[in-house]
């Protein structure tokens, strides 16, 4: 542990992890669950109610991947790149699927995509979750499906 968080848990009379919880990978099946997982992200100040655009939110890459934002810390995900060989093609699809969902509730916080260890249809998670101890499918948003057609 470092300096800054023993002094932080001394103050505050705490103990554990200094950020919320330990680190945990998720296993992604495939470039769609990927993109959804990317759009989850960059949501959260929306849902937070920090920002009502994601891409306007100064903490995050969303600002490079839906504007082209110049940011040198970026490095794009290989799915983001696959939306197309074209810069502005693809920045315009990252918009698309950053876009409000028609159902409300794919745009809610949703605590499966922070405790699943994987994500993915239900083959898939099956392969993967052997026990049966899933907590359910995650939807993809129809922009997904949309832009990725």
């Amino acid at each position: 542990m470092t300096q800054t968080a023993k002094a932080f848990h001394r103050l505050r009379n705490r103990c554990g992890h200094f950020w919320e919880r330990r680190f945990r990978a998720c296993l992604v099946e495939d470039d769609l669950y990927a993109l959804a997982a990317l759009r989850y992200m960059d949501r959260n100040p929306v849902r937070a109610g920090i920002v009502e655009d994601p891409a306007t939110y100064a903490w995050s890459s969303c600002g490079s991947y839906a504007m082209g934002a110049p940011n040198r810390l970026v490095q794009f995900h290989p799915s983001y790149l696959g939306l197309s060989a074209y810069a502005k093609i693809r920045q315009r699809h990252y918009r698309a699927i950053l876009a409000v969902s028609p159902d409300p509730h794919l745009d809610d916080r949703d605590s499966r995509w922070t405790s699943q260890r994987a994500v993915g249809r239900p083959e898939f998670l099956k392969r993967h979750h052997p026990s049966g101890r899933r907590q359910g499918i995650i939807p993809l948003p129809e922009q997904i499906r949309k832009v990725r057609k």
